[in-house]
């Protein structure tokens, strides 16, 4: 009878245990501020938290790998290309080790290497460590750097958006600035007036109509903003907030669709600035990409008024561009979002094609008639390509289109109906590098 007292007493205790800490780990991955709150023990509960799964990467391929035994290294000729097409260098962003991410820019179409970037990866990253940011990666985190933008001197402005990192870097790898005062994220683009259009996130959000007044809701909001940077010195000199632009020009109901609110309801993933004055926009307007809301518009910073809104027919979308004096193309990634990742109920994945679809598309909305067309169907279709996040693409002067597969690590170079040119970066046998937001560049 005495053990079975014993016996009881330790799997009482034991189940006792077990529901205190499950309850301190949910506390503490729930807490705005762990090292606050909890300091070394929180610490220490995190390590054996996240020791198993640690444990699995151990014996994983990084995540960057991206299996693919057939491709090509390098960029290769798929079909005929006419000698008379100029077409512009190529800048890719690969990974073939971890801590060990490079840029290069690559002649096109011969595929020759003009110059490569090999920035030092972990101590950027180590540099970047913030304390101040709610979302911070563990420190010694192998992160990845986003979309590089060339400047006239060979120099490149990269972010890296797991962390709080902006930083140009020059030709030869050396740092001439770096910031990490808040999120940095995306895309960066130049802008006429020399001047850099980046993405970027406070740590604390702006107090918003809708958004409870408490450091824990200005941590765990994430309030996108418009940010126009100096290039020589890095200084912030225009800032605004998306969610407060769609507000005060009357689209705040795109914030809280539904009566309903998350913490990442805009991801704005792409600002791109206007090179020239025509009918329907003028030099310095901003086209702007909200993932989110799949919604894209058409913003003059100068009156801090939007020109032109519209949501879809694109879902989930990346990358908007002007192409010409009356018309914009749209990345659609058309790909469904499963916000209940902690408990789905539609489906275990958080981002999934619809039965109906399986691909990306390229979406061409004409400002004079009000029309989207979609002229690259042919090729996103027998080229698979299927990327469910991130995803670049740009129509060419000769009417080509480049576009980024990002997920599956590969660039396709093509005419509305075939294959062109195909880039990937073979790390073995077996697999190939995920790509980091490649660009085209005037030569």
């Amino acid at each position: 009878m005495k053990r079975l007292r014993i016996l009881f007493i330790i799997v009482v205790g034991i189940f006792l245990y077990s529901i205190a800490l499950s309850s301190f780990v949910r506390n503490l991955y729930l807490a705005p501020d762990t090292n606050a709150q909890w300091g070394i023990a929180g610490d220490a509960v995190k390590f054996m938290a996240n020791l198993p799964s640690q444990v699995k990467q151990a014996f994983e391929a990084p995540g960057f790998y991206v299996g693919n035994n057939t491709a090509k290294d390098g960029l290769t000729l798929v079909s005929q290309v006419s000698d008379t097409v100029d077409y512009p260098n190529l800048l890719v962003s690969y990974k073939t080790k971890p801590f060990g991410q490079e840029f290069e820019l690559l002649e096109v179409p011969s595929g020759a290497s003009i110059r490569k970037w090999a920035p030092d990866n972990a101590e950027l990253f180590e540099r970047a460590f913030n304390e101040e940011d709610p979302r911070k990666p563990p420190k010694g985190s192998d992160l990845y750097f986003m979309h590089a933008l060339m400047l006239e001197d060979s120099s490149l402005i990269v972010n890296s958006q797991l962390t709080s990192l902006l930083v140009r870097i020059k030709k030869d790898n050396d740092v001439i600035w770096f910031k990490n005062d808040r999120n940095y994220h995306h895309t960066s683009e130049l802008d006429p007036d020399g001047t850099v259009w980046v993405c970027s996130r406070p740590f604390q959000a702006t107090q918003l109509p809708f958004l409870p007044d408490t450091e824990k809701a200005r941590s765990a909001f994430m309030d996108d903003a418009l940010t126009r940077i100096d290039p020589d010195t890095g200084e912030i000199l225009f800032e605004k907030s998306v969610s407060q632009i769609l507000i005060e020009n009357g689209y705040g109901g795109l914030i809280v669709q539904k009566g309903q609110i998350i913490s990442d309801p805009i991801h704005l993933n792409d600002i791109q600035p206007a090179y020239s004055t025509t009918e329907y926009w003028n030099r310095g307007d901003l086209l702007i990409s909200c993932r989110n809301i799949s919604t894209v518009f058409l913003y003059r910073p100068s009156e801090d008024k939007i020109l032109w809104i519209q949501q879809g027919p694109w879902q989930n979308q990346h990358d908007a561009d002007f192409v010409d004096g009356q018309s914009i193309s749209i990345f659609g990634n058309d790909i469904l979002r499963e916000e209940s990742t902690l408990d789905p109920k539609i489906t275990t994945k958080n981002l999934f094609f619809p039965p109906s679809g399986g691909t990306n598309e390229i979406y061409l909305y004409n400002f004079e008639n009000d029309s989207v067309t979609t002229p690259y169907s042919k090729l996103m279709e027998a080229e698979g390509i299927n990327t469910t996040t991130s995803g670049r693409s740009e129509i060419l002067a000769n009417g080509d289109i480049f576009v980024e597969d990002t997920n599956n690590g590969r660039i396709i170079i093509g005419d509305s109906a075939r294959s062109k040119m195909e880039y990937v970066k073979r790390i073995d046998d077996e697999h190939i590098s995920s790509l980091f937001w490649s660009r085209m560049i005037k030569n």
